[in-house]
């Protein structure tokens, strides 16, 4: 689960940040070796239908506003990874650049960002291609997706 940092607070420090993706890394780990649930995890089928209408909404925003006025790479590519996590299956970096329609090196850059901070994992590699690299979310990375859908969209399932 994210941490949430009130208007009127102060950014916290790299190293408040840093103990947070700390605790975050620990709570994974609980998570993967109990098998639990994920936090405020609600059912998969309900939570599909609605963030499929939610991704297709940010497509249509960008066609009807124009496409240079929302650019948000690393949240685009946080959705497509949960809808594909969400129908148990994995994404190439190709894949990812064509569908979100991002240059492949904004694309790379992101998502090494994201392996960075334990948000993405390797689900197979292709030895022809780095570009062929299957990417999927990390547990903590679907446990921190299902919680924000739960509390933006106000399911439980």
């Amino acid at each position: 689960m994210t941490a949430h940092i009130p208007p009127d607070r102060a950014v916290p420090s790299q190293e408040a940040i840093d103990l947070v993706v700390a605790l975050q890394r620990c709570l994974t780990n609980v998570h993967a070796r109990a098998d639990d649930a994920a936090v405020l995890n609600g059912e998969g089928g309900c939570q599909l239908a609605t963030l499929v209408r939610y991704i297709e909404s940010r497509r249509v925003r960008s066609v009807l506003l124009g496409q240079n006025l929302f650019a948000d790479p690393a949240w685009d590519i946080l959705l497509m990874l949960y809808q594909a996590d969400l129908e148990e299956r994995a994404l190439t970096l190709e894949q990812l650049s064509e569908t979100l329609r991002l240059s492949m090196s904004v694309t790379v850059g992101q998502i090494g960002v994201m392996e960075r901070r334990g948000l993405v994992e390797e689900h197979q590699t292709s030895p022809n291609s780095r570009r062929r690299r299957a990417i999927r979310l990390s547990p903590l990375a679907v446990d921190s997706m299902s919680s924000w859908f739960s509390l933006a969209f106000g399911t439980d399932g």
